[in-house]
């Protein structure tokens, strides 16, 4: 658990610019997400998800569970 707390604290470089969405699960890279750079969506043509911090989270806010 500690390191999974210490890759949170520090990010990869790979992840920075990924988001995860809350709805389906998936994750991409953000600028699949916008056009604009201002209204973001999730890219999977089954989801409606949208709004960073609603329905879509930086990949480095998420924390995976353990099963």
């Amino acid at each position: 658990m500690g390191l999974e707390l210490a890759s949170r604290e520090r990010p990869s470089t790979a992840d920075i610019d990924r988001l995860f969405c809350k709805q389906c699960g998936e994750r991409f890279d953000a600028d699949a997400a916008t056009d604009d750079g201002w209204h973001y969506r999730c890219p999977n043509d089954d989801c409606d998800a949208e709004g960073i911090g609603d329905d879509l989270a930086p990949v480095t806010d998420v924390l995976p569970s353990a099963r």
